[in-house]
């Protein structure tokens, strides 16, 4: 496989990714061999799942400073085989792989790395800009369910990134209704801006201007309260 994260997997491989909050220590890694163990043990036949075409695989964004430690502790060795991808070796029933998505390349795993609670704008870039020709029904979904998963953990900085020029298919369309949201507040604020603005060149108060949002939004009294401290106020006072 051309990803580095493929590099040591064969024909089954066993994979545990860790939240950017959780933990990832050595009990996750022998819960994880563990189901590898577990997983070779349902094949229907004697040995139907070899163990040489096993792999494990863990994926946390930070680096796991106190679970290095103790497998040096414990006699295993690391090796750091590609940037952030370290090889387990030593006495261990399967070949291991932990991967901190955090020093990763940036190039070759965008998708990893905006997985994250403060994802890197560049990141985002370069992401989208390498998804935006996939066009297949298999890739869109992949695609989508990466975004949905790092949009709700960075949204503002998505927010950020939408309005900017070049924003790819795929963000739009997946935050087509944040967009008509701030359409439609948009086109509301200009509505809301010229009639204030038109009652308070003709000298009009607040009450007076309050009726009037009323009667031409077709909105009740409280929603004209809230459009004008939201939109008009700056009129008024000004």
């Amino acid at each position: 496989m051309k990803n580095e994260i493929g590099h040591i997997m064969r024909k089954y491989n066993v994979l545990e990714y860790k939240g950017p909050g959780d933990e990832l220590s050595i009990d996750t890694l022998y819960k994880t061999l563990g189901y590898a163990c577990l997983y070779k043990g349902y094949g229907k036949m004697t040995n139907e799942i070899p163990a040489e075409e096993l792999t494990v695989s863990l994926f946390r964004e930070a680096y796991p400073k106190e679970l290095f430690l103790e497998l040096k502790r414990k006699g295993y060795t690391l090796e750091e085989k590609y940037p952030g991808i370290y090889y387990v070796g030593g006495n261990i029933l399967f070949p291991v792989q932990i991967v901190v998505s955090s020093r990763l390349n940036r190039t070759m795993h965008s998708s990893l790395r905006i997985l994250s609670a403060n994802a890197d704008i560049e990141d985002i870039r370069k992401f989208l800009e390498q998804t935006e020709n996939m066009k297949t029904p298999r890739e869109r979904n992949n695609i989508d369910a990466v975004l949905q998963a790092s949009v709700s953990a960075n949204y503002e900085i998505y927010q950020k990134v939408r309005r900017a020029n070049g924003m790819c298919e795929a963000l739009r369309e997946l935050m087509k209704d944040e967009i008509e949201q701030d359409v439609a507040r948009g086109e509301m604020r200009g509505r809301v801006e010229g009639i204030v603005d038109t009652c308070c060149d003709l000298g009009l108060p607040e009450d007076a201007i309050l009726e009037r949002l009323q009667k031409k939004l077709n909105i009740s009294l409280q929603t004209a309260q809230e459009y004008l401290k939201t939109f008009g106020k700056q009129i008024v006072k000004n």
